[in-house]
C-alpha cells in the first residue's frame, strides 16, 4: 500500500471539492444545522444527567425517608437520629424542603436573599471542603445556640467582595447580626439556588413528624442503596410502631409511601428534569437524521459527477479504496466543517434559550457548552459524512464501468440509484413526519391550556413579596399594623388603582390547612388571608353575600369568604352564615362565619382544577399563623396600575414604601403575567424546543426534497430527452415528475405518521386537553409537507421537462 499516493488522493479531492464552494457552503450549513442540535440538548444533558456530582464519591450519598413521589424523598425531623443509628450510615444531615426569602443587610445595604436551612450534618455528609471557614460547630447546631451563616461562593464574589477576612464578621439578618461561619466552595451544587445557608437547630428529643425536610446521608464504604433502603424500611416502620406519636393519618400513609433510600444523584438533582431533556434528544437525533439523509442526496449528486471518471479510473486500473478514498475524504471534511458550524450554532443557540431552561434543572449552574458535547459533536459531524459518502461510494460499486466507458458518461442513473434515491425521499419524510407532529401537539395543547380561564384577571397587575424583618415584627399585631401602613403608603403612589396583600397569589403558591366542617367532618384545603381589597385587585367575582370590610379586624368576629368548589363540595344548601373550623394546635380553635363566596381560582395552573379555597381577613392573622409565615412564607402584595410601565411603577413603589419601611427590601417584583406563564412554563419550554426543532426538520426536508428530485432528473435528463423526442409534452414530463414526489411523499407520511403514533404514548403527559391522535394537528402536519414537498419538486420537474429533445438525440 502507497500511503504517499493515497496522501496525494486525500490532497487532490479536497482541492476539488474547495474548488466547488456551493456545495461546500450547502453540505457544511446541512451538516450543521443536525450537529447543532444534538449538540445542544447534549450539552444539557451532560450538564443536568451525566456529570458527577462535584462531592467526594457521589455514589455513597443518598436520601433516605418516604418516598412521597416516584424517585424522591420526603423526611421529618423525628426520623434523623433513628437515620443515623442505622448500620449502614456514616453520616447524615437534614436540610428544608425549600428555600425561603431572607431580609439581608451587609455595610447598611439591605436586600432579599434566598435562605436554605440546613443542620451541620448537612455539609459533613456532603464532604465537600469549605472555600474558606468552616462547617457549623456542635453549639450552633444545638437548640438555643448561637446563629451562623454559611454564604454561597457567588454571593461572596458578588456581594462580600471574595474578601476571606469576611468570616468571623456580622451579617444582619432579619435585623439580628449574625456571624458569617463559612463559605461554600465555588463547586458545590444544588438545584436550588440560594445565597445563605442557616443553621438548622433540632432538638434530639423532637417528635414532629411533619414531612417538610430532606435526610441527605453518606453510607459507610461498601454498602448498596438497596441495602440502605431495606434498613430505612426496618427503622422507620419500628419508629412508627413505638410510639412516636404519630396519628392514623400518618400511620396511613407510611403505609401508601414506605421508607426507602435513594442516590442523591436522581432523587434530588436528575428528577427535576423528567423525561424532557431524553425527549428533546431524540428530537435532536431526528433532525440529525434528515440532516444526514440530505448530506447523501449530495454525496451522491457529487458522484454522478463523476461517475465517468471512475469508469476510467477503473479502466486503467484503480483499486476500489484508490476509487472509495477521495468522496471519503469529502466527507470527512464536510464533517468536520460542519461540526464547526455546529458548534457555532449550539452556542448561539444555547446563549439565546438558555435562559427558558429551568436553573434547577442545570444543578443551579449557568448553561454551557460543555467538553463533552463538543467531542459528541465532532464524531456525530464526521462520522454522519463519512456515512453519507459511503452511500455514494456503495452506489459507485454497482455501476456498469464498461458501458459507462461506452457512452462517454451519458447512461445517467440506473434502478439501483433511482431507488436509492427514492428510499431517501421517503425516510427523510418520515422522521420530519414525527417531529412535526410533536409540535403541532404541543402547541395544540398550550393553545388549549391558555384557553381556559384562571378565573382571574392578570393585566395591569404589578406583584412583589416582602418579608417582615423577624426581629422588629415578632408579635402579629405589629406585622398587621405593618403590612397596612404600607397598603395605604403604596395605596397613594400615583397610577395605583386598586392594592392587597395575601399569603398567596391567585397562582404560583400555595398554602394547605385543614379545616372542619359544621358535620364535624376534616377536610384538605387551601387557606389564604387577604387584605379587603386583595381579591378586587384580580377582579376576582364576589357570587354571593360579601367580601372583607374594615371592620373585620382582631377581636371582631372571625368570618371568611369561600371559593365556589369549597361551597358546592362541603356546604350544601345555603353557605352563608354557616361555620368552618380552623383547627388550632395548642390553642383554641378558631370558628369563622362564611359571610360570602367567590369565584374558583385555578391556584395551580390551567391544567389542574381549581381547589376549594377559604380565604380569612389578613387583620384577623392567627398568631400561630404569623409565627409559621415569619419562618417560611412572605407576603404577596399585587398593585393593579394603570399603566404597564412595569419599570417606573417599581421605582415609585420602592421610594413609597422606604417611607414607611426603611430598611425593608422586597423582592420579585415583576408582573402578574410573568407569574401566570411561569404556570405554562415547561409547556412552553417543550414547544419552544420541539417547534425550533420541527422548523429546522421541515427545512431541511424541503431542501432534501428539492436535492433528491434534482440527483433523479440529473441522473434522467438522457431520458427525459428522449421521451420528449418521442412526442411527450412538457406537461406530461411535468405531472410525470410530480406524481413520482407525490407517491414518495405519502409513503413517507403513512410511514411517518406510524411511528409518530407509535411514540406518541411518550408525549400524552406531557400534553392537555388533546390526544396523541389530534385531527387538527394530523391534518396540520400533513398540509405543511404537502405544500413543502411540491414546492421542493416544482423546480426538478420543470427542468426536466427543459431538456431539449435535439440534445438526446445529439448524445445518442
Amino acid at each position: 500500500m502507497n500511503v504517499a499516493a493515497l496522501l496525494d488522493d486525500v490532497l487532490q479531492a479536497w482541492r476539488a471539492l474547495v474548488r466547488k464552494p456551493g456545495f461546500v457552503l450547502l453540505a457544511t450549513l446541512t451538516l450543521a444545522l443536525g450537529v447543532a442540535t444534538v449538540t445542544t440538548v447534549f450539552s444539557l444533558i451532560d450538564q443536568a444527567l451525566l456529570r458527577p456530582l462535584p462531592f467526594p464519591q457521589p455514589e455513597r450519598l443518598v436520601t433516605i425517608g418516604i418516598e412521597s413521589e416516584p424517585g424522591q424523598t420526603v423526611a421529618a425531623p423525628r426520623y434523623l437520629n433513628h437515620v443515623r443509628q442505622m448500620p449502614g450510615v456514616q453520616s447524615a444531615g437534614m436540610i428544608m424542603g425549600w428555600t425561603n426569602n431572607a431580609n439581608v443587610a451587609f455595610h447598611g445595604d439591605a436586600e432579599v436573599a434566598r435562605a436554605l436551612q440546613a443542620d451541620r450534618g448537612f455539609l459533613d455528609a456532603l464532604a465537600l471542603p469549605m472555600a474558606v471557614g468552616r462547617n457549623f460547630n456542635d453549639a450552633e447546631n444545638t437548640p438555643g445556640g448561637p446563629q451562623g451563616v454559611i454564604v454561597s461562593h457567588a454571593f461572596w464574589k458578588s456581594h462580600l467582595g471574595a474578601d476571606s477576612a469576611v468570616v468571623g464578621k456580622p451579617l444582619l439578618v432579619e435585623g439580628l447580626a449574625v456571624p458569617i461561619v463559612g463559605v461554600l466552595s465555588e463547586h458545590f451544587q444544588w438545584p436550588d439556588t440560594f445565597d445563605i445557608i442557616q443553621n438548622m437547630q433540632l432538638d434530639s428529643a423532637t417528635r414532629d413528624l411533619s414531612t417538610n425536610q430532606l435526610i441527605v446521608a453518606r453510607l459507610k464504604p461498601g454498602v448498596p442503596v438497596d441495602t440502605a433502603a431495606a434498613q430505612a424500611s426496618t427503622v422507620l416502620n419500628a419508629m412508627m410502631n413505638e410510639g412516636a406519636g404519630a396519628s392514623e393519618k400518618q400511620r396511613a400513609y407510611l403505609q401508601r409511601n414506605p421508607p426507602t433510600a435513594l442516590p442523591l444523584e436522581g432523587s434530588v438533582f436528575a428528577h427535576r428534569s423528567g423525561e424532557a431533556l431524553w425527549m428533546f434528544l431524540g428530537a435532536g437525533l431526528c433532525v440529525l437524521a434528515i440532516a444526514g439523509i440530505n448530506l447523501a442526496s449530495l454525496m451522491l449528486l457529487r458522484a454522478l459527477s463523476r461517475t465517468h471518471d471512475s469508469a476510467v479510473r477503473t479502466a486503467l486500473g484503480a483499486s476500489s479504496m484508490r476509487l472509495g478514498l477521495p468522496p471519503v475524504a469529502e466527507g470527512a471534511l464536510v464533517g468536520l466543517l460542519g461540526s464547526a458550524a455546529g458548534l457555532a450554532m449550539a452556542w448561539a443557540g444555547l446563549q439565546a434559550f438558555g435562559r427558558l431552561v429551568p436553573a434547577e434543572w442545570m444543578r443551579g449552574q449557568p448553561v454551557a457548552l460543555t467538553a463533552t458535547a463538543i467531542v459528541v459533536a465532532l464524531l456525530a459531524g464526521v462520522l454522519t459524512a463519512v456515512l453519507a459518502a459511503l452511500l455514494g461510494v456503495f452506489r459507485a460499486r454497482r455501476v456498469n464501468w464498461s458501458r459507462e466507458l461506452a457512452s462517454g458518461g451519458r447512461t445517467g442513473w440506473g434502478k439501483s440509484a433511482t431507488r436509492t434515491s427514492r428510499a431517501l425521499v421517503v425516510a427523510q419524510v418520515a422522521v420530519a413526519v414525527v417531529l412535526l407532529t410533536g409540535a403541532a401537539l404541543f402547541a395544540r395543547s398550550l393553545q388549549k391550556l391558555e384557553a381556559v380561564p384562571l378565573g382571574f384577571q392578570s393585566t395591569q397587575v404589578t406583584t412583589f413579596t416582602l418579608a417582615l424583618i423577624k426581629n422588629r415584627y415578632s408579635e402579629v399585631d405589629a406585622a398587621v399594623a405593618q403590612t397596612e401602613r404600607i397598603l395605604q403608603r403604596l395605596g397613594r403612589v400615583p397610577g395605583v388603582s386598586a392594592i392587597g396583600a395575601s399569603t398567596n397569589l391567585p397562582a404560583g403558591s400555595q398554602l394547605n390547612y385543614s379545616m372542619q366542617l359544621p358535620s364535624g367532618a376534616t377536610v384538605d384545603s387551601q387557606y389564604r388571608l387577604a387584605s379587603p381589597d386583595f381579591l378586587n385587585v384580580f377582579n376576582v367575582p364576589l357570587l354571593t353575600g360579601r367580601g372583607f370590610e374594615e371592620s373585620d379586624r382582631a377581636g371582631s368576629e372571625p368570618v371568611c369568604l369561600v371559593s365556589a368548589t369549597f361551597a358546592s363540595r362541603h356546604l350544601g344548601g345555603d353557605p352563608l352564615g354557616q361555620i368552618v373550623t380552623m383547627p388550632m394546635e395548642g390553642g383554641q380553635d378558631i370558628r369563622m362565619r362564611v359571610v360570602g363566596v367567590v369565584g374558583d381560582v385555578r391556584q395551580f395552573g390551567p391544567d389542574k382544577p381549581a381547589p376549594a379555597t377559604v380565604y380569612a381577613p389578613l387583620a384577623q392573622m392567627p398568631a400561630d399563623i404569623w409565627a409559621l409565615l415569619r419562618e417560611f412564607g412572605p407576603l404577596s402584595y399585587a398593585v393593579r396600575m394603570r399603566s404597564n410601565d412595569l419599570g417606573q411603577a417599581e421605582g415609585a413603589l420602592r421610594t413609597a414604601l422606604a417611607e414607611v419601611a426603611p430598611q425593608q427590601p422586597i423582592a420579585n417584583v415583576q408582573p402578574m403575567q410573568a407569574v401566570v406563564a411561569s404556570a405554562t412554563a415547561a409547556q412552553r419550554l417543550n414547544l419552544v424546543i420541539i417547534g425550533v426543532f420541527a422548523a429546522l426538520a421541515l427545512l431541511l426536508a424541503s431542501v432534501g426534497l428539492y436535492a433528491v428530485m434534482a440527483v433523479a432528473v440529473a441522473g434522467r435528463s438522457h431520458e427525459f430527452g428522449v421521451r420528449s423526442a418521442l412526442g411527450a409534452t412538457r406537461r406530461r414530463l411535468v405531472t410525470q415528475i410530480l406524481g413520482e414526489s407525490g407517491r414518495q411523499v405519502l409513503l413517507g407520511m403513512a410511514i411517518g405518521l406510524a411511528l409518530a403514533m407509535a411514540v406518541s404514548g411518550m408525549l400524552q403527559k406531557h400534553l392537555y386537553g388533546v390526544g396523541a391522535t389530534d385531527p387538527v394537528a394530523i391534518l396540520l402536519v400533513l398540509l405543511a409537507l404537502a405544500t413543502a414537498a411540491l414546492l421542493a419538486s416544482v423546480a426538478p420537474a420543470l427542468r426536466a421537462a427543459a431538456v431539449q429533445p435535439m440534445q438526446a438525440l445529439r448524445n445518442d
